[in-house]
């Protein structure tokens, strides 16, 4: 008789295979339903806007750090470049290196980007323009923008 209790509370331990299979398939189910809904698409125009001010700001950086003038150039709505300036012997800056060329995914683009080379000097300030700059990224795919402001003081922020 005293066998006969064990053998029965060792059948309770555990989950059977036909459970684990039937919790596996209804979080399999779950999942199927809500990966349609994750469109990694929709961060792209995210991640660009702060890939743009980090590029300005890492450019306003460089220009108080190392003494020349560094840039961000709008070579098209899609496209842009940081620049390292290089002082003429009549004291104007001009184009000296490119170090780095970036390209936005193709459903991205910009508006409102004049003058299109935003230049800070050795203080971190703007000088081609005294004025706030707006650039508008727009998402074609989604119908969505964000706001990027230029201040004539360097400061760069995003806008909604």
């Amino acid at each position: 008789m005293t066998g006969h209790p064990l053998q029965h509370l060792r059948n309770q331990v555990g989950y059977s295979l036909i459970e684990l299979l039937i919790g596996v398939a209804i979080f399999g189910i779950l999942a199927a339903a809500g990966l349609p809904q994750m469109d990694t698409r929709r961060q792209d125009i995210s991640t660009s806007t702060k890939q743009i001010i980090a590029d300005y700001r890492w450019a306003r950086t460089r220009a108080i750090t190392s003494g020349a003038h560094f840039a961000v150039t709008w070579t098209s709505n899609k496209s842009y470049e940081v620049q390292r300036m290089k002082q003429a012997a009549d004291g104007t800056w001009g184009a000296d290196d490119v170090v780095k060329r970036v390209e936005l995914p193709s459903h991205l683009g910009t508006a409102w980007f004049w003058p299109a080379t935003h230049e800070f000097n050795t203080r971190g300030m703007m000088v081609t323009t005294t004025y706030t700059m707006w650039q508008m990224i727009w998402d074609s795919k989604f119908n969505s923008y964000h706001l990027v402001s230029v201040w004539p003081s360097g400061q760069v922020y995003e806008e909604y």
